[in-house]
């Protein structure tokens, strides 16, 4: 059987086609095989993730004084890579949310209740826990803004940002 121009052509685009085939299944495997092996601190001080294979990428630190912010916590859970963080629970959040809703009167505003529930909370993001269970369950309102409606200055330093400031970023599991 002789070989015609068309055969080789079949014979040399299948060939092509699985060579690329292998040359992608290759790539990939050595991309997966790619982990963090560990998470230090760069030459500058700041911390960096270091690949298996010697490449290291660095890590941007969250913006620790933005505890009302409510993407702080997922700031932090990128920040620590994979380790486990103590959240509030999504029932507390609400209840939390539901004492500040309650806690703006016509006449007379509830500063104590404002005060129990900053006191309560245990760290910075439990603040941003509260702040996002308010967002999403108080009419799309902001609690910084919902706070500083019927609160002094003065008030809101004594009762919200003093006690928050003194939190911890966060605690681990």
């Amino acid at each position: 059987m002789e070989m015609t121009k068309t055969m080789w052509w079949v014979i040399g685009g299948a060939g092509v086609a699985g060579l690329g085939v292998g040359v992608y299944l290759f790539y990939k495997k050595r991309k997966d095989k790619k982990d963090i092996s560990f998470t230090g601190i760069g030459n500058k001080g700041k911390p960096v993730k270091v690949i298996k294979g010697g490449s290291a990428t660095p890590v941007a630190e969250p913006n620790w004084n933005a505890p009302f912010n409510m993407n702080y916590i997922k700031d932090v859970k990128k920040w620590l890579g994979g380790k486990r963080i103590k959240e509030l629970s999504e029932a507390a959040a609400k209840k939390y949310a539901l004492e500040l809703k309650n806690a703006k009167g016509l006449f007379d505003d509830d500063e104590k209740a404002v005060e129990r529930v900053f006191r309560s909370l245990q760290d910075k993001t439990q603040v941003a826990s509260l702040s996002r269970a308010f967002y999403f369950h108080h009419g799309k309102k902001d609690m910084w803004q919902h706070l500083r409606s019927f609160l002094s200055d003065s008030e809101m330093k004594k009762l919200v940002k003093d006690p928050v400031r003194r939190l911890p970023n966060y605690r681990l599991v």
